[in-house]
């Protein structure tokens, strides 16, 4: 999963898929929560929150070693805390933390420099592919798609 649109997304991953079948090259993914996990050192759980507006947000919780430890959400915040609240010492990271009433003292952004990483530490971790396993995780339908499909 990464920010940005839909027809960006998809572009951006074919790219990475052609380049990677004519030169045999291995990828690894890295989702945009995954990225903005690593703003943040010194907890033993870290939320990512991404806001997608209407209180709606997108979001995952890693332990300190930036390990998926929840399912991936998209859902409204209220939804989520009481699922938040069975962990213990987690900071929460990005633009969606306001929606918790709380200061998030970390940078909310998401930086090419962090999913670098995360794909360097899975790629030495022997998490690396070939393409064809390489997709995008869209965590809900476009705009345009649940338009359509409300006025069916």
């Amino acid at each position: 999963m990464a920010l940005g649109s839909f027809t960006g997304i998809r572009i951006g991953v074919a790219t990475v898929k052609a380049l990677s079948e004519a030169k045999n090259i291995p990828v690894v993914s890295c989702s945009s929560l995954e990225g903005l996990a690593y703003n943040v050192t010194g907890f033993d759980y870290i939320c990512s929150i991404i806001d997608a507006r209407n209180n709606q947000v997108y979001a995952a919780i890693f332990d300190a070693n930036y390990n998926l430890v929840s399912d991936y959400f998209a859902d409204d915040i209220n939804n989520l805390i009481p699922i938040f609240k069975n962990y213990s010492s987690m900071a929460f990271v990005g633009d969606g933390v306001y929606l918790l009433n709380i200061l998030s003292n970390f940078d909310n952004n998401i930086h090419s420099k962090n999913i670098g990483i995360c794909g360097y530490r899975k790629f030495k971790n022997g998490l690396a592919t070939n393409a064809d396993y390489l997709s995008v995780l869209y965590l809900r339908k476009s705009q345009a798609e649940r338009l359509r499909n409300n006025n069916v």
